[in-house]
């Protein structure tokens, strides 16, 4: 009976599950992840202003500006948040009041080896499930979009006005051990390479 068993086990593997249906776990185990309490995302537009040296010692020290010029904006890390004031609610939920930092980089649109690098802020207040311990975490958010453009010019400066759209992802997690059934351990199986695709093929249609 054991001897069966372990055939059975040894041709359990990472996939989807046969038509039969999965055959039933042979262990419980306990494991310690990262469990997500609450989450909740949204769409958050904001507007900031920023000032840029220019000139020989500037950030952007090649060429001239006027007002109204486009100013190329990228994400250049990770969306991160922090909590500012937690306030708790019934059960284990607290309205918490978040600050959301996310890293720009300006580059000069006459030179783009010329780079500024900026961090803009803005507060959100949210309400989940966050007991005490829990990490809250925004790094699964995204830049929708950054627009910038020259909004004043002065001397050795000039101010770019930067309008920008985050999908901000918020999660509450904590450590934990979790009890949960189990195949066993996973056996990697063999590399390989995949071929190239002779002829190549056309790219899919849009609708």
């Amino acid at each position: 009976m054991a001897d069966e068993a372990s055939v059975k086990q040894a041709v359990v593997a990472p996939g989807q599950c046969p038509p039969e249906g999965c055959p039933p776990p042979t262990r419980i185990e306990c494991i310690v992840v990262d469990k997500v309490y609450d989450s909740c995302f949204q769409v958050e537009s904001r507007t900031r202003d920023t000032t840029v040296t220019t000139g020989l010692t500037g950030e952007f020290a090649t060429g001239t500006f006027t007002v109204g010029q486009a100013i190329p904006c990228a994400l250049n890390g990770t969306i991160s948040c922090s909590v500012i004031n937690r306030v708790p609610a019934t059960g284990n939920f607290a309205t918490l009041t978040i600050v959301v930092s996310v890293p720009i980089t300006l580059t000069n649109p006459n030179a783009p080896a010329e780079t500024a690098n900026r961090v803009f802020t803005f507060t959100k207040v949210v309400t989940l499930c966050a007991p005490e311990g829990v990490t809250v975490d925004c790094s699964e958010s995204t830049l929708l979009f950054c627009n910038c453009v020259v909004s004043a010019v002065g001397v050795g400066n000039i101010t770019v006005t930067c309008d920008f759209q985050v999908c901000v992802v918020i999660k509450t997690i904590l450590s934990v051990q979790l009890l949960v059934p189990s195949y066993g351990f996973c056996v990697p199986a063999p590399c390989t390479v995949a071929p190239g695709v002779c002829p190549p093929a056309p790219p899919a249609q849009c609708f």
